[in-house]
């Protein structure tokens, strides 16, 4: 897949971000952590990450992408130089932005895709699970560490996403679990062979651009609302979100190319 970088524009912050990179092509827009040498988050990380898709949200786009660059791994977390140096309403402010970062990151309209090559640890880990995809090198290793840090963090995703029992294993214990682990308990769908995830995440990214883009949109909308409310409310925001795209030009499209694929069968 060729990547184009952007280099600002008029789709980017007049700011330089010196943290990231961002390389958009085809509608699918690939952000890259690089913060040497373990991609910490610091303050100015965050207000980096936040300012790049705060940019995202007003272009056209089908699908992101977010990584970390290969030498540094995905992240291993919260800076914690930068907490030990500051008093404790710097750092009640530091975990203010991660938490509203993460939630910003969660609301994106787009599908998110997360490659994780390396490590994923504590705050790390809790970007990943902001993604709607997960992909995973098979020597890479992620852990939920807020108890290592003397801290209670990253309790409330990862229950949700794999289960209460898992979660209580890997917050408890705080320990470094394998990809295997991770995909048998369903907190990464894909396995990629060493220095592949983000390969595999890009191939993931074509296929869903590939797709009709108020479907996805309004699938992942329906998905995340849906997820801990009713069954029948849960069916009633689908149904809405049905009606609106039997009336589009895109299911239009769809049934005509199914129908003609068909006919040539």
């Amino acid at each position: 897949m060729r990547m184009e970088r952007n280099n600002g524009g008029g789709s980017m912050s007049d700011r330089k971000l010196d943290l990231l990179t961002l390389d958009i092509a085809d509608s699918i827009a690939t952000v890259t952590l690089h913060a040497p040498p373990v991609n910490a988050l610091s303050q100015l990380m965050l207000d980096e990450i936040s300012s790049c898709f705060s940019n995202l949200s007003q272009n056209k786009l089908k699908v992101v992408v977010l990584t970390g660059n290969m030498n540094c791994g995905f992240s291993a977390g919260a800076n914690i130089r930068e907490l030990v140096s500051q008093n404790p309403q710097g750092n009640r402010q530091f975990f203010a932005s991660l938490y509203q970062l993460f939630n910003q990151l969660e609301d994106i309209p787009f599908p998110l895709i997360a490659p994780i090559n390396r490590f994923a640890m504590g705050a790390g880990l809790e970007l990943a699970l902001c993604a709607d995809i997960r992909v995973m090198d098979d020597n890479a290793r992620v852990a939920a560490a807020g108890v290592n840090m003397g801290l209670v963090f990253g309790t409330q995703r990862l229950s949700r996403l794999v289960g209460l029992g898992q979660a209580k294993n890997m917050v408890l214990t705080g320990r470094q679990i394998t990809a295997h682990e991770a995909y048998d308990i369903g907190l990464v769908q894909y396995l990629s062979p060493p220095g592949q995830a983000l390969n595999q995440a890009w191939k993931l990214a074509e296929l869903i651009a590939q797709k009709s883009s108020l479907s996805v949109l309004g699938a992942k909308k329906v998905l995340n609302a849906g997820f801990d409310i009713p069954l029948d409310k849960g069916l009633h925001l689908e149904f809405e979100q049905l009606e609106k795209m039997l009336a589009s030009e895109d299911f239009q499209q769809c049934t005509r190319a199914f129908l003609n694929k068909t006919a040539k069968l």
